[in-house]
């Protein structure tokens, strides 16, 4: 796992329990989350892929990698938007789709029904892997209120985005 992937896992993981108030995709720690992305922080709209672009900026900094001229951080509060913002990158990241069983911790996963999260696991023998998601629920909707650290399975999986070292 590279230096920014372990970030990744450790920020994504200490988010674990975050949650919005009474279902209105914002709370403070969720405004935090939005205000990463190019979308008024405090409206209400589905922040999974805020989560991601928070989680990332995080990471980016406590591992020291900083943005240049052909790699910016993500900032779009789309899931499958993330698709296109990394084929716009450097070298720097890497997508495949579909993604199979590539699948590692730290990976952002992009989830077939408009969702996304980090992988925390490569997948099992049976294609079942860990992730660490925002807007969340105990049943894995896309827009449930929580981060949560879930099971899903590679056929849910539309891409993967690998950041390299």
């Amino acid at each position: 796992m590279s230096n920014l992937a372990s970030h990744i896992v450790r920020i994504a993981t200490a988010e674990i329990g975050v949650e919005e108030i009474d279902g209105t995709n914002c709370g403070h720690r969720v405004n935090t989350y939005k205000a990463a992305t190019n979308l008024p922080p405090l409206e209400s709209w589905p922040w999974c892929a805020a989560f991601v672009c928070w989680v990332v900026r995080e990471a980016m900094s406590g591992a020291g990698v900083t943005e240049t001229l052909t790699f910016k951080r993500p900032t779009t509060a789309g899931a499958w938007a993330l698709e296109s913002w990394s084929l716009r990158q450097d070298r720097t990241t890497w997508t495949k789709k579909p993604a199979g069983r590539d699948i590692e911790p730290g990976d952002i996963v992009i989830f077939n029904f408009s969702h996304v999260g980090f992988a925390t696991s490569s997948p099992d023998d049976t294609g079942h892997f860990q992730t660490i998601e925002g807007n969340t629920d105990g049943q894995g909707s896309r827009e449930g209120g929580a981060v949560l650290a879930k099971w899903r399975r590679t056929s849910q999986v539309r891409s993967r985005i690998r950041f390299r070292p």
